[in-house]
C-alpha cells in the first residue's frame, strides 16, 4: 500500500465499487416497471371514498401538463399488483419487496390494499424526492392486491406520477441510491457546504481585504436562497414571490461566479471588461422582465426558465475560454476547472428544460451536483492562491531578512554609538542645569547673606550678635540647599525630616518647643530639588518669623492632605500681628512677599492668619501640576 499513490488507490476503489453495483442486480430477481394504471380526478382523502367507476386507463408517466393541461387538484391512480408481484419474485408473505418512485408531484400518498404506506417524508412535499416505499409482506394478499396513489399537484410544476419500479432491495437499490444522492443528498450537502464556506470566507476577507475573497463571500451569500427555495428535497411548489426571489438569486450568484472565475484566471483585458458590462445589462433586463411578469400575475416556473436563457447563452463565452485555456496549458487545475464548468453549464441547461417541459417527466435538478463541484473548485483555487501568496511572502521575507542581516552589525554599532552620545549629552545637560541651579541658589541665598555679613563686620556700630545671626542664616540656607539634593522618588517626607532634625535642637536651646505633626505624605509629581528647596525655604522663613518677631514659646508644624492639595502649616503661640496694617517706616515684609512668590511659582498659595493667640502660616500645594 505505501508504494501505491493514494490517487491510484482511490481510483481502484471507485472502480471496484462501481463493478459491485453493476454486478449486484444480475444476481437477484429482476425488477418490474409499473407503467400502466387507471386514473380518476377526485379529491377524496382515502381510496375507499374515491369513485373509481369513472376511472380511465393511463400510461405512466402521466404528465398533467400534457394529459390534462391547466389542471390543479387531486387525482387517484389504481394499479393491479398481482402480475407484477409474481414477476418480481414475491413467493410469500415473508418476501420483502420495495417500490421505487422516481417522481410524484407535488404531494403523493400511497395505499396498499386500503392501508397507507409510510414514505418516510412525514407530511412533506415529494416533488423533489425519489421515494423508497417498502411493501410489507404482511400487507399483501394471495390475490387482488391493489396499489392506489393519491397525487395532489398543479400544472405549473408538472404535476403527475412517473413510472415505478417494483423489486427486491438488491434489484432496485443501487439505481435508487445513485438517484437519491443526486436528487436529495446533493442539495442537502450544498445547503450545509455553502454556510461552512461562508463562515470560513468571512474571516479570510477580514484578514486579507482582497477583492477576490470578497467576491467569494458574496457568492456564498447569494447561493443560499435559491437552494432553500428551489432545490430542497422537502420544498413545496414555489409561489410567485419565491420564483422572483430565486430568479434574482440565480442571476446574482452566477454573475458573481463568473466574476470570480475571471479574477482567478486574471482575465482583466478590455474585451472581458466589455463582456462584463454586457452581462450586467442582460441581468438587469432579465430581472426587470421578471418584475413585470410578477406584477402582471404571470410569474411561473416556465417563465423563469425563459428569463434565464439570454444570461446563460452569454456564459458559454467563459466556459469556452476556460476549455481553450485548459487545452493550451494542459495543467491539471485548469483542466479540472474546464470540466467542472462544462458540467455546470450542461446541468443548468438541463434544469432550465424541466419547467419548460422539454425533458423526461422524472428528470430532476442537476444544478446542486454541479454547484458542489464548482464550490469545491473555487475553494481549491482559493487555497492554491493563498499557498502561492504565502510562498511569495515567505520568499520576500527571506530576501528582506538576508538583506537586513548583512547591515545588522553596522546598524547596531551605529545605534550603540548614537545612544552613548545622546546619553553623554543628556548627562552633561543635567549636570549643567544642576550646576546653574546651585550657583543661582548660592548666589541669591547664602552668597548675598555672606556679603551682608562682610559689610556689617566693617562697621563698628553693628553688634556682633547681628553679624552672627546673618552668618547663621547663610549657613542655614546652605544646609537647605544640601537637603534639597537628598530627594527620593518625589517624596517630600525625607526633606521635612532633615529640616526637623536641624531645627529642633536649635529651638530647644533657646527655649522654644517644637511639635511635629507630620505623617506619611502623598507623592508629588513635580517635586524636584528646586521645588523642594522652595518648600523648605518657605517653612523655614515661617519658623524664623515665629521665633524672631512673634516671641513664640511653642511652634507646631502640621501636614494635612485633601483631595487635591497638601497643606503645610506653621503655627505658633506668639504675640501675632495685624495682617491688615501696613508695615512701619523702616520695616518691610520682604519675608512674607518671598514666601508668597515661591508658593505662586509652585502653583499654590500662602495663607496667613494672625491674632492675639498667635500666627498660622499655611502653604497650600497642589498634588499634581
Amino acid at each position: 500500500m505505501p508504494a501505491m499513490p493514494f490517487r491510484r488507490f482511490a481510483c481502484a476503489a471507485l472502480c471496484a465499487c462501481a463493478a459491485l453495483l453493476l454486478a449486484a442486480p444480475s444476481q437477484a430477481a429482476p425488477s418490474v416497471t409499473l407503467d400502466h394504471a387507471v386514473v380518476v380526478t377526485d379529491d377524496a382523502g382515502r381510496p375507499a371514498d374515491a369513485d373509481f367507476s369513472a376511472a380511465s386507463p393511463v400510461a405512466l408517466p402521466d404528465n398533467w401538463r400534457r394529459s390534462r393541461p391547466g389542471f390543479d387538484g387531486v387525482a387517484w391512480y389504481s394499479i393491479a399488483l398481482d402480475a407484477p408481484l409474481k414477476t418480481a419474485g414475491a413467493t410469500g408473505p415473508e418476501q420483502e419487496l420495495v417500490l421505487v418512485v422516481p417522481r410524484v408531484a407535488d404531494l403523493g400518498e400511497f395505499w396498499l390494499n386500503g392501508e397507507r404506506l409510510d414514505l418516510g417524508t412525514g407530511n412533506g412535499f415529494t416533488r423533489n424526492r425519489a421515494l423508497w416505499v417498502p411493501l410489507g409482506g404482511h400487507m399483501l394478499k394471495p390475490s387482488g392486491n391493489l396499489l392506489q396513489v393519491r397525487v395532489s399537484g398543479s400544472a405549473d410544476t408538472r404535476g403527475g406520477l412517473s413510472r415505478m419500479s417494483l423489486g427486491t432491495t438488491a434489484a432496485v437499490g443501487p439505481a435508487f441510491q445513485v438517484r437519491r444522492f443526486l436528487q436529495s443528498i446533493a442539495p442537502t450537502m450544498l445547503m450545509f457546504a455553502v454556510p461552512i464556506c461562508l463562515f470560513g470566507a468571512i474571516p479570510l476577507w477580514f484578514k486579507t481585504r482582497r477583492y477576490i475573497h470578497l467576491l467569494f463571500v458574496l457568492l456564498c451569500l447569494s447561493w443560499m436562497p435559491r437552494a432553500l427555495v428551489m432545490l430542497a428535497p422537502e420544498a413545496g411548489p414555489p409561489g410567485p414571490e419565491s420564483l422572483l426571489f430565486a430568479l434574482a438569486s440565480t442571476l446574482v450568484s452566477n454573475t458573481l461566479m463568473i466574476m470570480l472565475l475571471l479574477e482567478y484566471s486574471h482575465w482583466t483585458s478590455p474585451p472581458w471588461k466589455r463582456y462584463l458590462k454586457v452581462l450586467y445589462g442582460v441581468i438587469a433586463l432579465s430581472f426587470a422582465a421578471g418584475v413585470v411578469a410578477y406584477l402582471q400575475g404571470n410569474m411561473r416556473p416556465n417563465v423563469v426558465a425563459v428569463l434565464h436563457c439570454p444570461y446563460f447563452a452569454l456564459t458559454i463565452a467563459v466556459v469556452l475560454a476556460q476549455v481553450h485555456r485548459a487545452w493550451r496549458t494542459r495543467r491539471r487545475n485548469e483542466v479540472f476547472l474546464a470540466v467542472t464548468l462544462v458540467f455546470w453549464w450542461a446541468a443548468v441547461l438541463q434544469d432550465l428544460a424541466i419547467p419548460a417541459d422539454l425533458n423526461a417527466f422524472d428528470s430532476f435538478f442537476m444544478a446542486p451536483v454541479a454547484a458542489l463541484l464548482v464550490l469545491a473548485t473555487l475553494v481549491a483555487r482559493t487555497l492554491e492562491g493563498l499557498a502561492l501568496h504565502r510562498a511569495s511572502a515567505e520568499e520576500e521575507i527571506n530576501l528582506a531578512v538576508a538583506g537586513v542581516s548583512t547591515a545588522h552589525g553596522q546598524a547596531l554599532e551605529e545605534m550603540r554609538a548614537e545612544f552613548d552620545r545622546r546619553k553623554a549629552e543628556e548627562r552633561q545637560a543635567v549636570i549643567a542645569a544642576e550646576r546653574t541651579r546651585l550657583l543661582h541658589d548660592l548666589h541669591d541665598g547664602m552668597g548675598s547673606q555672606l556679603i551682608t555679613a562682610l559689610r556689617m563686620t566693617r562697621r563698628d556700630e553693628v553688634p556682633r550678635e547681628e553679624v552672627a545671626r546673618v552668618i547663621e542664616d547663610s549657613l542655614e540656607d546652605m544646609r537647605l540647599i544640601i537637603d534639597s539634593l537628598d530627594l527620593e522618588e518625589s517624596d517630600l517626607l525625607p526633606l521635612l525630616a532633615n529640616l526637623r532634625y536641624r531645627l529642633e535642637p536649635r529651638l530647644n536651646a533657646i527655649g522654644v518647643g517644637l511639635q511635629w505633626e507630620v505623617g506619611p505624605l502623598p507623592q508629588m509629581d513635580y517635586l524636584t530639588p528646586e521645588t523642594g528647596l522652595s518648600i523648605l525655604r518657605t517653612l523655614q522663613e515661617a519658623i524664623n518669623n515665629a521665633v524672631r518677631h512673634g516671641a513664640a514659646k511653642t511652634i507646631t508644624v502640621r501636614a494635612q492632605e485633601t483631595a487635591e492639595t497638601l497643606e503645610l502649616s506653621v503655627m505658633d503661640d506668639g504675640c501675632g500681628f495685624d495682617t491688615r496694617t501696613t508695615p512701619a517706616p523702616g520695616k518691610t515684609q520682604r519675608g512674607l512677599a518671598a514666601m508668597r512668590l515661591r508658593a505662586q511659582k509652585l502653583g499654590g498659595e500662602v495663607r496667613i492668619g494672625s491674632g492675639a493667640g498667635g500666627t498660622c502660616v499655611t502653604l497650600v500645594l497642589p498634588l499634581r501640576r
